[in-house]
């Protein structure tokens, strides 16, 4: 994704190339709005300590924001290729120091915070660098820490961390910890911080990724057209009712394709019209997506964006239509000249998401599409069409799309043919990073029992969309789909995402495909913990009580201040060292039981980690049902 710096204030001179562009960082940084923190130092210049570029809200503070440096940690004007570096040179003896960052926060009662930071560092032969966010169980518990190391050359590695703190606190602190124990030297370098205050809440609880929630609407009843994709938006406080806006195909020669609203249970409530026909775009509206704009405070205005792709008439082109989702009346219209020709990607669905953050706040839309080749691509577009960016690592036939702006991860829903131990299946879901752009592993289905005689079980995925749900100090994700089954279209709702829970360590991930019964590859990992030694994975099958006890349940008599138990400690796997560096996984053979279908089920580990009070952490979690 393009995220050009957007400068707040230059508070340094001198700054580098490095200091100015991290690596995969998150979907907000350099974000200019109320709730997001972005700052990168390099320790060169005037003001070493001083953030090199801040990109901040109104009520940060530069005076709150500070670094503790310790008699032992200097400056060291060049070292292994890095120059301005900050740390510790040995003098024979052991020396040490506790370096601090504090860094300001607005803190929001029953908010969360997503911070972020990485930076450079240079340990040595006789050196070592502790780093953590600083533990203040009196403010917040850190939950879902999250830490990866790449090698940089020269001895030098680049670490990035990542956490959720729960509830969001006053400040932020981040410790290193510098210890030379001989001649050598230790230092950091090019140190990036992000912060993103999150409300609603995180998925500590909710039901199982793929469970069905509510009942299915009939669209070819309620509709009584071809409907393509589906998109949501919510009425005012406090019943924050939703809609859903259907994109219908006309099918009468020279027909305008259009966009119906329903209400929650499936009832028509307006009808806007697209300057689209068959003539121009046979294929009517692919994809929906939503855009959420504040005008005031507690008040907020939402568009509906039709994608057509008209390029079978020679004058059109892919175009996005912009509907006022309070009136229903059709006010712009944004064509994406850079969308690549009909050689290149053929007409087909094609998936749309709204990403808030996009181009450093200014928001981007992402398009899906497959190649002439049949591969799978993703097309970041600015609002006034440019083409930003293109990824090409999603799985072909991708016809929905859904943004998450609250954690940063994109949904989609492809058609394509997915084999499964009981038949084909064409309503396949997954997970796609607003990191590092890369696939999660994370795997769902839509609902494989709807009936659909001589096809693919479940049918064939059409629309998709996402949103949190509403009204409460807590939120979980739904993922809406659209399919085709028996010549009739049906909307219906699963929950999601896979990751939840409020424990401390890690990222908890699919591995080997779709759970279906009798896959014998499907794997669950946890990933982002270099430091632990052991891990033993367990599994439940609840996530709501444990041994007559309320989950999530903590764990601080066990010695675990940070960790809950999240899950029903029902069977449990090997004490086993890691799989690869700071990852674990463990191969979970589903067995071919016809009553484990749609069976719930969550997933857990327990950690050694000699560098947590009293050895021992609790992971974050995992949730999923068992596809029949």
């Amino acid at each position: 994704m393009l995220r050009a710096p957007f400068l707040l204030s230059l508070l340094a001179v001198g700054a580098t190339l490095a200091a100015q562009t991290p690596t995969k960082p998150p979907p907000w940084w350099n974000v200019q709005d109320d709730v997001t923190v972005s700052l990168s130092y390099n320790f060169s210049g005037p003001t070493p300590f001083q953030p090199t570029t801040a990109v901040v809200p109104s009520w940060y503070s530069p005076t709150v924001t500070a670094f503790t440096v310790p008699p032992a940690v200097t400056l060291i004007p060049q070292l292994n290729g890095h120059t301005d570096v900050l740390g510790i040179v040995g003098s024979g003896a052991p020396r040490s120091g506790l370096l601090k960052l504090k860094v300001d926060n607005d803190p929001h009662l029953d908010w969360v915070k997503i911070f972020w930071f990485q930076f450079d560092s240079f340990e040595g032969a006789s050196g070592s660098i502790r780093k953590a966010i600083e533990q203040d169980l009196g403010q917040y518990k850190r939950t879902i820490v999250s830490e990866t190391s790449v090698p940089l050359g020269s001895g030098w590695n680049q670490v990035t961390i990542e956490a959720q703190l729960i509830p969001q606190p006053g400040d932020e602190t981040v410790d290193w910890t510098m210890t030379e124990t001989a001649l050598g030297a230790v230092a950091i370098d090019n140190l990036f911080v992000s912060s993103k205050c999150v409300k609603p809440g995180p998925d500590e609880t909710g039901d199982a990724t793929g469970q069905i929630e509510g009942f299915a609407i009939d669209l070819t009843n309620s509709t009584g057209a071809d409907c393509r994709a589906a998109a949501v938006t919510f009425g005012p406080a406090p019943t924050f009712a939703r809609s859903y806006w259907i994109s219908t195909r006309a099918t009468l020669t020279g027909a305008f394709h259009q966009v119906i609203r329903l209400n929650q249970s499936g009832g028509p409530i307006s009808t806007t019209s697209l300057p689209q026909s068959t003539v121009t775009a046979p294929g009517g509206a692919s994809d929906l997506a939503v855009e959420t704009v504040q005008i005031a405070p507690g008040v907020v205005q939402q568009f509906v964006y039709a994608l057509v792709d008209s390029r079978t008439a020679a004058t059109n082109g892919v175009v996005l239509y912009q509907i006022d989702a309070s009136s229903g009346l059709l006010v712009g219209a944004v064509p994406l000249p850079g969308f690549p020709t009909l050689a290149a990607v053929p007409s087909q669905d094609l998936g749309l998401a709204f990403d808030p953050s996009g181009n450093t706040g200014q928001g981007t839309f992402w398009v899906t599409a497959t190649t002439q080749l049949g591969n799978g691509v993703a097309l970041e577009f600015a609002r006034n069409g440019v083409l930003l960016d293109t990824k090409s690592n999603l799985p072909p036939q991708c016809g929905g799309l859904g943004y998450d702006d609250a954690l940063g991860n994109f949904y989609g829903f492809s058609s394509a043919v997915q084999a499964s131990p009981s038949g084909p299946v064409q309503v396949n879901g997954f997970e796609w990073s607003g990191y590092d752009f890369a696939l999660t592993g994370n795997r769902f289905c839509g609902d494989l029992t709807l009936a659909n005689p001589g096809g693919p079980r479940g049918g064939v995925a059409r629309g998709f969309d996402v949103y949190r749900t509403r009204g409460s100090l807590t939120s979980e994700l739904r993922l809406v789909c659209v399919v085709q089954a028996a010549n009739r279209q049906y909307l219906y709702e699963l929950a999601g995402p896979f990751g939840f829970g409020w424990s401390q360590f890690g990222r908890c991930k699919m591995r080997g495909g779709v759970p279906f019964l009798g896959n014998n590859n499907f794997q669950v990992a946890l990933t982002g913990v270099p430091d632990a030694l052991f891990g033993m994975m367990y599994l439940g099958f609840s996530n709501t009580t444990y041994s007559g006890l309320p989950l999530p349940l903590p764990l601080t008599t066990l010695g675990m201040p940070e960790g809950s138990l999240s899950i029903s400690l029902d069977i449990s796997g090997p004490l086993a060292p890691p799989s690869a560096p700071g990852e674990f996984s463990l191969g979970i053979a589903i067995p071919p039981t016809p009553l484990l279908g749609y069976a719930p089920v969550f997933f857990q580990w327990i950690l050694l980690d000699p560098n947590v009070p009293g050895f021992l952490a609790a992971s974050q979690a995992g949730k999923t049902v068992l596809y029949p």
